[in-house]
């Protein structure tokens, strides 16, 4: 039987996550390869959506040693356009970036359409700890970024202050896609 990635990579996250996939989509930018997008509706609680890349760690980057990420959002949603702002990030970048814990990225326009938010900083999902995101493969190794939304005007603010005065700061919500920007706070 031929190796499928896709779906042992679908497996893989159903037991994780404790739950099948409510829906699984894909996109493709010109001239990249596919990345599926796989959603958890009412996951890690109800009213959440989560949603996870496919794809991304068919790429290779040298910072990657250990492992290879895929992307994901958990925020207090409905709108599935969060996981196509983390799938288009994934071949926008695709060999290009690592998306290392902490790094920015923003696009020109907002990532869904409940959110004005056009940015996002990487860190690892809250809702699990180091070793629940660290998924053995049979041909790779995984570790599950989350992907945190935000305003392109607080990235300055989080490069400057760093990850933990940033969260900290009052009104910063890590599963609001509709909070207020904190800049300046």
């Amino acid at each position: 039987m031929d190796y499928n990635f896709e779906k042992e990579w679908l497996l893989a996250l159903e037991r994780r996550f404790n739950m099948q996939a409510t829906e699984i989509a894909h996109i493709t930018l010109s001239g990249r390869p596919r990345m599926l997008i796989f959603y958890f509706a009412d996951f890690p609680a109800k009213g959440m959506l989560t949603a996870v890349t496919g794809g991304l760690s068919n790429a290779s980057h040298p910072d990657w040693v250990h492992g290879k990420p895929e992307l994901s959002f958990t925020l207090k949603t409905t709108d599935r356009g969060w996981g196509k702002g983390a799938a288009y990030l994934a071949q926008e970048f695709f060999g290009k970036r690592p998306f290392s814990y902490q790094s920015c990225f923003a696009l020109h326009m907002p990532m869904s359409g409940d959110s004005a938010m056009n940015a996002c900083f990487v860190h690892r999902p809250q809702f699990m700890d180091k070793e629940q995101v660290k998924f053995e493969l049979q041909d790779r190794t995984i570790y599950l970024a989350g992907l945190f939304p935000m305003h392109d005007e607080e990235i300055a603010m989080y490069e400057s202050k760093g990850l933990e005065a940033f969260w900290n700061t009052p009104g910063f919500h890590p599963y609001d896609p509709t909070r207020a920007s904190i800049a300046g706070k």
